[in-house]
């Protein structure tokens, strides 16, 4: 397909039909379930505060409970442009085959669904905590809506391309960090979250991987070089969110342990949050191998600039 051997074996009747096959609804996933605050969330590794001395075991869970749930405010703000982004590509193709637009108009119609089952892990999360968590986007949208609109400034391949790197990369952590643990610290309401939105993922990251490989073909070498230098400015908007949320983790930290840190305690705390949010996100989505496959099909030039070689 394409030209592109990523896109090689793709084809978009199947990917609805899976999709079709592993649906899933968010009253599904919850009913009434609620998490068990008494005990970590997420595995210990997704915070990485566990070497801070200054930080006791009280401190420690509530760290794990904000990331907990700063993983599911950033991704599901994060897809706010998503459902924008596969309707632009959609009238672009409007009388092209129906299968294609079947899988586009899908794919846009499951992230606004993947919104939902994060905004529910938020509230659920607060009312099993038994307190509020602080939000980069705020509860007026107006982050949100900023962050959308910057994102659809740039062109539908790096868009594409920053997509396709988190999809794996949500995909990614959950195996090696979630689902490998059925015995470990993460709680299987989180687990059950996490898993429901990586069955869905994985058909999106095919329905990416060829329509970067449809727009790619119709690139000169410069002008797919120059697409990575768009992916870098992207990850720079993402990054903002990175170290905004974890301004937020330290405030919630404070407001709920009445601990207030000294400014190196504090200095420290949010330089490792935002290392450890930006690891367990951005750091394994551009690593996966599969997304390294892609970036250096379409650009080694390009790809380097990713730190891709």
């Amino acid at each position: 397909m394409e030209g592109y051997e990523f896109a090689q074996g793709l084809d978009h009747a199947s990917i609805v039909a899976a999709s079709e096959r592993v649906a899933w609804t968010v009253d599904e996933i919850f009913g009434n379930r609620r998490f068990d605050a008494s005990r970590p969330i997420v595995p210990a590794s997704w915070v990485g505060t566990e070497n801070l001395g200054f930080l006791d075991d009280r401190e420690q869970r509530t760290l794990n409970h904000c990331r907990a749930f700063s993983y599911a405010h950033l991704l599901g703000n994060f897809e706010e442009f998503v459902p924008v982004h596969v309707s632009a590509i959609a009238e672009e193709c409007w009388h092209d085959d129906r299968s294609r637009l079947r899988a586009l108009l899908r794919f846009g119609d499951e992230e606004m669904k993947h919104q939902q089952l994060f905004r529910r892990t938020e509230t659920v999360l607060e009312e099993s905590c038994g307190h509020r968590f602080g939000r980069y986007f705020d509860a007026y949208g107006i982050r949100v809506r900023e962050f959308t609109e910057a994102v659809l400034e740039y062109p539908s391949l790096p868009r594409s391309l920053m997509l396709l790197a988190l999809e794996w990369g949500t995909q990614r952590h959950y195996v090696e960090s979630v689902r490998t643990q059925l015995a470990g610290s993460a709680n299987s309401l989180y687990r059950d979250v996490l898993q429901a939105h990586w069955v869905e993922e994985a058909q999106h990251t095919k329905s990416d991987a060829l329509e970067i490989a449809h727009a790619a073909r119709r690139m000169s070498p410069a002008e797919l070089s120059a697409a990575f230098d768009h992916v870098l400015a992207l990850g720079g908007l993402v990054d903002a969110a990175f170290a905004g949320q974890a301004d937020k983790e330290v405030e919630t930290l404070e407001e709920v342990t009445g601990h207030t840190f000294s400014p190196p305690e504090a200095s420290t705390l949010r330089d490792t949050l935002h290392d450890s949010l930006s690891a367990i996100v951005a750091g394994v989505a551009l690593t996966h191998p599969s997304f390294t496959r892609v970036a250096l099909e379409l650009s080694r030039e390009g790809a380097a600039k990713l730190g891709i070689a």
